[in-house]
């Protein structure tokens, strides 16, 4: 029976049905799954940050954008510009107290770009933030976490 069918018309079929699995592929919807805020390297140093700042609230992944903005007009090319730069990234945590932002705390572990890290804390320090890192490797007891957030050398 397919054999009696004109080439042409076996070759339409075969495209409609390319095209009909292209269709199906471009108007899939993304799907997405529970993820967790916090490593459990980040969890076990965040009962640690509890521990050493008691009288205060310790807020995890605060998106940088909520502590500063770009210093150009909003809209201009300079504001997008900067505002691209710092769109998508995070901080680990930011220690609070009555609602001011102590200081920004960051565990630096493999994961972590130390010429991302170094422009993020070039920004973050330009406008009065102080940033605290400890090294995930390197287990601070919450005393000397707590001397690092209080006690700047």
């Amino acid at each position: 029976m397919i054999e009696n069918l004109p080439w042409s018309w076996l070759a339409g079929c075969a495209l409609l049905a390319v095209m009909f699995v292209l269709v199906l592929f471009w108007t899939r919807k993304p799907r997405y799954r529970r993820h967790t805020i916090m490593t459990e390297n980040e969890r076990e140093f965040y009962q640690r940050l509890l521990a050493a700042c008691p009288d205060c609230q310790i807020w995890p992944q605060v998106p940088i954008l909520a502590l500063v903005r770009p210093d150009a007009k909003e809209g201009s090319r300079a504001f997008w510009t900067a505002f691209r730069r710092i769109s998508n990234t995070r901080v680990d945590w930011a220690i609070v107290q009555d609602l001011e932002v102590l200081a920004i705390v960051e565990l630096d572990d493999r994961s972590h770009d130390a010429r991302k890290d170094a422009q993020q804390d070039r920004i973050l320090k330009s406008c009065g933030y102080r940033v605290v890192r400890f090294s995930s490797s390197r287990r601070p007891d919450p005393r000397q976490i707590h001397e690092a957030v209080f006690n700047p050398e």
